[in-house]
This record gives structure tokens, C-alpha cells and sequence, in this order.
């Protein structure tokens, strides 16, 4: 049905960070012009001369809530809120220049005076598996973590395969930048600001100062916003030190240099072991994650959730390697490092398939999951049928005989580790003659809240006009983490499902009624529910039998044309089957399907950040490839359901599967048509 949570949006009272009156300062933020260099000193009085109030380092170790964090193996407090005698990426934040203006913060921003001792930069994977350059230099390597998972034994005696691939740093780039109001109350500080997960981001600025958070509705997030956090406690510290408000809104150039939000860079060597008809045996993945001047990301550990994808292979080696360089480290990005894995393991069944001249679509036939519930050695798979969604993605003849005319078409099947076990609370009330939903989180878009004025519509049964949404701070939400890791299907609706239960009940022991469709009925009598005024709270915990509790399942197909002359390449149409579980609105599951599948089209083809030397060149959009409308093919989501028998509705999370799944299908569509191996992307 039609979104019930866009006409604020579309008026332009979204009510962004930005949008919230102000009046008090500005911090602009003075950053790093190496990507390595020994600070030799930080000279701010100039500014400080101005009437600039600044702060450095230096100035949070006189703090008392950070007094003696001093350096400890490069990744104390202090280093990971402002740099502290080495900068290790361009754009690292240095100091914080305050000032009543935000034009005036930014010149006076220029004033400070950085004395820089240039180092070499370890500029990629390769450069700093070398240790000739250490980002951290008390750990000794920049190989910074390992952690290897086995389940049963590489086979002997089968077919081999070994292929290098790597996937390139790319990032959510939401419409709207990073955003924070810092403001002192007494001992406590309101942070306002479009930072994700706010309540739970609240329990780790509270290490540094007492805080309530306010939520805002986002401009776009895709898990870039949780890496607000460490510009809120900047901010919030400084606020407590000179005792005002302050503003900050990041700058695109900014984002892209140092935002802490990209996604994975991967590189992969991947072998497997197969039979002659088809059948794999087993697969040995060996991983090397770029994870930037940072000492541990673990965009390299989701894909332990789907291992093998949507395939029946149980002997499973995967060697994880986090390696530092001196680049802008990465957070979270749609799919938080499973797109990766995905678009790496079609890869590997489409080069099986070629080196046994069998069709790509046999050797996917011949593998995937026939048999529900179905447990792999690191998961159980609740439901599904993805050999259906294969059969109906091969049944569309109108797109494979498009290959007789010059078209290359492409298949890839995936499944995603979706809804991780965990909670989400909401508070339900009513009041002014409305049924108020609270939540703990800022909206991003996704339709969440459309979502939840519907099922709180239809469980009361009164009409959704009568349903209004409300977002709470930090301290009054129940227990909120809010979107991320695709969870909002079933958590949301677990926590209305037991909330409106509870009112329900609650107001039939009150009143000493019973209630149909928003009235209480005594007898003769019928109160609208909406002419009373009560409160619940509800938390929806589940634990799943293995950490992720619901899978859904995709089957993609792609159509590109490339032009001979010019090698450019036109992705024509993307066909996606899916099965959602229960969906709760066709509509917004659509929207995210072709949200995802957008993104995956767009690392496939056009989207990465570029280094050279350690110093940042794509520095604006157009540079980063992030690409327009005509860039993207036509779009068609066709939904094949199997509910989870976990879910509170049967519901599956599938914010995050589509990334993945379309990228490997355009990947292999580009393929079919060039008729080359491709082990990159972007695909250049």
C-alpha cells in the first residue's frame, strides 16, 4: 500500500540534524594531510589568538574522565578520538576549532600549524604484508588479527580449482553526511544527531561522559551512521570542557576521505575440490582484509554465517587475515562484508562449471540446499526452496534468448545471514486521541516505520491514519539497537506483536471489557480505544539455534550490453526471485530489493575508492563512480515466499541479500558477454 511515513519527507519537514534550530557554536575539524607521519607538533595558539576555542589530543589527556589513557599499542581512547602523536591515514581528525560562525571555525581551522615527519605508507594489501612499513608500530606486523574456522576435511583425489579474486573498498555514501548537536546540561550532555543504533551507541559515549542521545530521521544511512559515534564523544567532550553547544555537519569531501564507514576490500584465494558431475566437495578460502589504520573490523567474520552460500558443502576451511594500511579504515556497509563472499562463491561455481563444460546453471542445480531445515556446520537454515527460485529464474526464455543477440546474460544464486538473534523494544501509547508507536532509532528510509504504523493498524484494528510514530532519546526507549543486519522484519514486528498484546490485555482488565477492532465493548457500550489514555513497553528477544535465525534465499538474473568499440558496458535489466518469508509489505520489500540490487549493480560496475601512494584520489562523487539512473538497469522483483517457522509472522530479513547476488550476476552476465574471466570489480 501506499508509504504512510514519507509525507513529512516529501513536504521537506524531515527534521534532519541539520534542519534542527541551533544557536551556539561550530567545530570544523583540522585533518591530516599525510596518510603517514610522525606528528612533531600541533600549534593552535594562532588560532586560539583568533578567539578560536580548539581541541587537540593534548588537551583530552588533561580531561578528568580521560586522565592517564596515555598511548597504549596505538589504539588507546585518546588515538581513537583525535590523532596522538601519529597520524596514520589522510584525513585522520588532528584538533577540533570552535568558533560562533561555521565560515569563521573554518578559517580559523587554518590557523593551526601542523608539524608533520612524513612516513612511508603502506598503500595496499600487498605493500603491507612486507612489514617494511608498520601502521601500528608496537605490533610489530601489519598483519594485525588471524582467526581460521575449519569444519571437516578438504577431500582427497577430487578435480581441483584454485582462483585469485578481489573486491574493491566501496561505501554506502548516504545522501545525507554525518551530523552532531552536542549540547551541555549540567554533568550530562544531549547529543542530537543522526548517528545509528543511538541507544546503543549511548552505552559507549556514556565511557566518557554521561549523554542522552537524540535520535533524527537519517538522509540514508547503510550502516555507514553507526561510525557517528566517535565524533559525537569529540564534540560532547568538548562541549563539557567549554561549556556550549556545538554544531557539526560533515562535509562530502570529508565522508569520503575519513569517514570510518567504508566496506570491505577483500582480496580472496579460493580452492575447490569438485567431482566430475558437478557435485563440490569442499572449499578452502584464504582472506585477506584491508581494514585501514585500524587494529580489528569484522566485515571478514559475517560470511561465517553463510560459508557456502545457499550449497550443500560441509567440509569448509576459511583463513582470515586482517591487514592494516594506512588508509581510511572501513564500518559497516550493506551487508557488513557478506556481498564479498557472495559475488566470490558464484565466481568459483561459474569456473567449475567452465572447467567441466557444464552449464552454470547445472552445476547450481547439482549444489544447492534441497532439504529443510537444514543444518551446515556453522548454521541452520530455517526454510526455504532455492532450487524453485532457480527454475523459475531459467523458465524466463524472453531473457536468455536475448544471448542470440549480442546480449551476455548472467545467473547467481545467494542466501545472507540475516536477522542476527538479539531484541528491540517499543513503547506503545495512547494519547491526544492517536496510538502512538515509540521507537529508539532515527528513520533511514528503509520503510520501517511505514511497517510498523501498519501491523500496529492491523492488529488493533483501527485505521492506520490513527497510528502515529514517535521517536524517543536514549533514555526514555525501551531496549533499541534499530536497523542493521536486515532485522527490523522480525524484530520490529515481534516488539509491536507483544506490545499490542499487552495493551490489549492490559486495558480488558482496566475497563472489564472486551475488545474488537479499537473498542472496548461493556455490554452495550463501545469506548473507542483512542479516547483513553494508557502505556506499554514490550522487548521481543530470540536467540536462534546458531547466531543468524532466518534465511532468505535469491536467485538473480542479468542482462548487459557491451559496446565492442568502447568496452563500455550497459547493464540492461536485472531480474531478482525471492523469497522473503512472510512479507510484510510487498511494496517496501520491493523497494529494498531493487535498493540492494542497485548497489550491487553499481560495486559491480562503477563504485571504488582509489589510492595511490596512501593519498586519497577520488575525492567526489563523480570521481568515486558513484553512479546516476541511466546507469541502472530496469529493475523486476518477482517474490517466491517460504515462511520461517521462527519468525513472529514467518518473516525473513532481506535488506542486505541483494547486494551480493547482483553483483556476482552482472559480474557473470559481463562474462558471458566478453567471453574473458573476470576476477575484479569494479569490472574495468
Amino acid at each position: 500500500m501506499r508509504r504512510l511515513d514519507l509525507e513529512d519527507v516529501i513536504k521537506g519537514k524531515g527534521n534532519y540534524v541539520d534542519d534542527i534550530p541551533f544557536s551556539g557554536y561550530y567545530g570544523v575539524f583540522v585533518r591530516s594531510q599525510y596518510p603517514h607521519a610522525i606528528l612533531r607538533k600541533v600549534d593552535v595558539d594562532g588560532a586560539r589568538r583568533k578567539g578560536a576555542l580548539v581541541l587537540t589530543a593534548e588537551d583530552l589527556l588533561s580531561l578528568p574522565n580521560l586522565k592517564g589513557k596515555e598511548e597504549q599499542e596505538g589504539s588507546s581512547s585518546i588515538s581513537s578520538l583525535l590523532a596522538f602523536k601519529k597520524v596514520r591515514y589522510v584525513g585522520e581528525p588532528i584538533a577540533l576549532v570552535i568558533a560562533k560562525d561555521p565560515y569563521e571555525a573554518t578559517d580559523l581551522a587554518e590557523e593551526v600549524s601542523v608539524d608533520y615527519e612524513p612516513l612511508p605508507p603502506a598503500s595496499n594489501i600487498d605493500e603491507a604484508l612486507k612489514n617494511d612499513v608498520l601502521v601500528f608500530d608496537e605490533v610489530g606486523t601489519n598483519e594485525v588479527y588471524k582467526k581460521t574456522f575449519e569444519y571437516g576435511e578438504m577431500p582427497k583425489g577430487n578435480e581441483e580449482l584454485e582462483v585469485s579474486l578481489y573486491w574493491s573498498r566501496s561505501s554506502g555514501n548516504p545522501i545525507e553526511t554525518f551530523g552532531v548537536i552536542s549540547i551541555p546540561q549540567g554533568d550530562e550532555v544531549t547529543i542530537i544527531s543522526n548517528v545509528q543504533a543511538p541507544q546503543f551507541q549511548s552505552n559507549e559515549i556514556s565511557k566518557y561522559f554521561k549523554v542522552k542521545v537524540v535520535p533524527t530521521r537519517h538522509g540514508g544511512s547503510f550502516g555507514s551512521k553507526f561510525s557517528v559515534t566517535r565524533y559525537a564523544i569529540v564534540l560532547g567532550l568538548a562541549s563539557l570542557k567549554f561549556n556550549i553547544p556545538i554544531k557539526w555537519i560533515e562535509t562530502r569531501s570529508e565522508h569520503l576521505m575519513a569517514s570510518n564507514s567504508s566496506g570491505p576490500e577483500r582480496k580472496f584465494r579460493i580452492k575447490a575440490y569438485f567431482k566430475r558431475d558437478g557435485t563440490v566437495t569442499g572449499l578452502d578460502f584464504k582472506i585477506w582484509e584491508d581494514i585501514g589504520a585500524s587494529l580489528y573490523n569484522g566485515q571478514a567474520f559475517k560470511p561465517t554465517g553463510i560459508l557456502a552460500g545457499p550449497y550443500k558443502v560441509k567440509n569448509i576451511r576459511y583463513d582470515v587475515s586482517l591487514v592494516a594500511t594506512n588508509k581510511n579504515p572501513p564500518g559497516a556497509f550493506r551487508g557488513a562484508g557478506t556481498p564479498p563472499h557472495t559475488w566470490a562463491l558464484e565466481r568459483v561455481m561459474d569456473f567449475i562449471a567452465d572447467e567441466l563444460k557444464m552449464e552454470r546453471h547445472e552445476v547450481r542445480r547439482k549444489n544447492l540446499i534441497d532439504s529443510f531445515p537444514y543444518d551446515a556446520p556453522y548454521a541452520h537454515y530455517d526454510s526455504g526452496n532455492p532450487r524453485n527460485l532457480l527454475e523459475f529464474a531459467l523458465s524466463r526464455k524472453d531473457l536468455w534468448s536475448l544471448r542470440e543477440k549480442g546480449y551476455g546474460v548472467g545467473l547467481a544464486c545467494s542466501t545472507d545471514p540475516s536477522t542476527p538473534s538479539g531484541q528491540e523494544g517499543v513503547k506503545l501509547s495512547i494519547k491526544k486521541g492517536k496510538v502512538i508507536l515509540g521507537i529508539g532509532y532515527g528513520p533511514e528510509g528503509q520503510g520501517n516505520e511505514h511497517v510498523g504504523k501498519l501491523l500496529v493498524s492491523r492488529l488493533l484494528g483501527i485505521p492506520p491514519e490513527a497510528v502515529e510514530v514517535e521517536l524517543l532519546d536514549s533514555n526514555e526507549s525501551p531496549s533499541s539497537f534499530g536497523p542493521g543486519g536486515s532485522r527490523m522484519a522480525v524484530f520490529l514486528a515481534g516488539a509491536i506483536k507483544g506490545a499490542v498484546e499487552e495493551l490489549v490485555s492490559k486495558l480488558k482488565r482496566k475497563y472489564n471489557a472486551e475488545y474488537k477492532d479499537g473498542f472496548l465493548i461493556r455490554g452495550e457500550e463501545k469506548i473507542p480505544i483512542t479516547s483513553l489514555q494508557e502505556e506499554v513497553s514490550y522487548v521481543y528477544s530470540q536467540q536462534g539455534k546458531t547466531r543468524f535465525i532466518a534465511y532468505p534465499f535469491a536467485c538473480d538474473i542479468a542482462v548487459v550490453k557491451v559496446d565492442e568499440e568502447t568496452g563500455l558496458i550497459k547493464p540492461v535489466k536485472l531480474v531478482v526471485y525471492l523469497d522473503p518469508g512472510t512479507p510484510l509489505d510487498e511494496e517496501v520489500v520491493k523497494e529494498q530489493v531493487i535498493g540492494g540490487s542497485a548497489i550491487g549493480v553499481s560495486v559491480a560496475l562503477y563504485e571504488s575508492y582509489v589510492y595511490e601512494n596512501g593519498q586519497l584520489l577520488t575525492l567526489s562523487l563523480s570521481d568515486y563512480g558513484l553512479p546516476t539512473a541511466d546507469q541502472m538497469p530496469e529493475f523486476e522483483v518477482n517474490l517466491v515466499p517460504t515462511p520461517s517457522p521462527y519468525t513472529p509472522f514467518g518473516e525473513k530479513g532481506i535488506g542486505e541479500i541483494p547486494v551480493g547476488v547482483a553483483a556476482a550476476a552482472v559480474t557473470s552476465a559481463v562474462e558471458d558477454a566478453i567471453k574473458r574471466r573476470i576476477t575484479k570489480v569494479p569490472i574495468r
